[in-house]
């Protein structure tokens, strides 16, 4: 990547493909010095060892690259110029590999309700992020921005969603990694299946009544991916 270049930032939206994107690509393409990985929770408390908010300024401005699950507009805590990108997959299929990621995952906050809940009932009780979880995490009211309606908050989740400079496709995730590294300069690693963290059992299909609840919960986030 070219010196020139703004800093990058991948704004990690969980159930995306994100581990694979990070781990195969973009952690190749920058020496360890230079990338910083965030995981901060709804109460901005880190879950990775790094929290740049106490780094020393020298560090913020050797950083060229940020990854992960952080507020939008984390990247104004770094000097100079960033260009913010992300995944999104289809909202319905996020929903689900949330679900079923909750279901394996005994660290996870939802984890005691998931293992106990079928998919629709983890859905209508509104458990981990599987109810219009695009509109919630780009409005940054998964960090607690608090909207009088959710006419409002889908209104700031899309005002934000514009300022990001590049949006890739989950579904679509090998043309989208080649478009992303002609676009930024970097080399495109072939990403390896290994790191896909793909929870869904294979071949999983919803019912039309699953599919019903899924689609009314999750109306503001369909508005959020191109068509």
């Amino acid at each position: 990547m070219r010196r020139d270049r703004p800093r990058l930032v991948f704004y990690h939206l969980p159930r995306t493909a994100g581990r694979s994107l990070i781990g195969d690509i973009l952690y190749r393409n920058f020496p360890r010095w230079r990338r910083c990985i965030v995981n901060y929770d709804s109460n901005m408390s880190p879950s990775q060892r790094q929290d740049p908010r106490a780094w020393p300024a020298w560090r913020l401005k050797a950083t060229r690259l940020l990854v992960g699950h952080m507020p939008f507009g984390f990247a104004e805590c770094f000097p100079g110029p960033s260009e913010v990108f992300t995944f999104l997959r289809d909202p319905i299929q996020r929903a689900v590999s949330d679900y079923y990621y909750c279901c394996h995952d005994p660290n996870n906050p939802a984890y005691p309700a998931a293992s106990k809940m079928s998919l629709t009932e983890f859905v209508e009780t509104d458990r981990s992020f599987v109810r219009n979880g695009y509109a919630r995490w780009l409005s940054n009211e998964a960090y607690g921005m608090k909207f009088a309606t959710d006419e409002a908050m889908l209104e700031e989740a899309m005002k934000n969603l514009a300022k990001i400079s590049f949006v890739g496709i989950t579904e679509q995730f090998d043309a989208s990694v080649g478009r992303l590294c002609e676009r930024y300069g970097l080399t495109a690693y072939s990403p390896t299946a290994v790191r896909r963290n793909n929870f869904t059992p294979e071949g999983r299909r919803l019912s039309d009544r699953e599919q019903e609840i899924l689609e009314q919960h999750n109306r503001r986030s369909a508005m959020a991916v191109p068509a």
